[in-house]
């Protein structure tokens, strides 16, 4: 019987040009019976310290290292964006980007998905929005969210690392993700995003 498989879900948001933005998320596919030896692996990358991996907070030298890890990990990430004009608000976009990336996610048989925890409200509005995509059938309803803090999961840390290398990219920096692309197994944008 094949392992179950849960995601892990991050998100980042960036200025694309003068007047658009990106909102984007990415989720990590892992299979129960590897997730265990992952997050040894993950935690052995932190420095003394260090409570979590996180992009921005890295030198180019530890990023070079990071993806090079990664790259080796067989998670696969998923990941969905959703372009617009530049605004101050984006829980709508993130709205946008999470149904589209939960019905991928549930079509690939993830019937879990954890998300790195943001603010209490914020959590709340996430969990009222799986409740308003099961009564519209866009998930079926053992598709279940849960949060997690960044530091309680290494597992929350991958998708934080392709989208620093997404984001790198559109930088002109294209190593980290020409070296994490082959582990990409969806990349898309949401179906109104300009």
């Amino acid at each position: 019987m094949p392992s179950e498989l849960r995601a892990y879900l991050d998100e980042s948001s960036a200025n694309r040009s003068e007047d658009t933005q990106e909102y984007l998320v990415c989720a990590a596919v892992v299979p129960d019976d590897s997730a265990e030896e992952l997050r040894e692996q993950l935690l052995a990358l932190r420095l003394k310290g260090q409570i979590k991996l996180h992009w921005t907070d890295e030198s180019e030298a530890r990023r070079k290292k990071i993806v090079a890890a990664v790259s080796e990990l067989t998670p696969m990430s998923a990941v969905v964006t959703h372009v617009s004009r530049r605004y101050n608000k984006t829980e709508r976009f993130r709205r946008k980007c999470l149904e589209t990336i939960y019905y991928e996610l549930a079509s690939m048989g993830v019937q879990e998905v954890i998300c790195e925890a943001r603010m209490p409200t914020q959590n709340q509005k996430d969990i009222a929005h799986i409740v308003a995509l099961k009564g519209q059938k866009v998930v079926d309803r053992d598709f279940t969210i849960s949060h997690c803090r960044g530091g309680d999961d290494p597992l929350l840390w991958i998708p934080d690392i392709f989208l620093g290398a997404i984001n790198a990219k559109h930088l002109g920096q294209d190593a980290y993700y020409e070296a994490l692309k082959d582990l990409l197994i969806l990349e898309r944008k949401t179906p109104d995003s300009a």
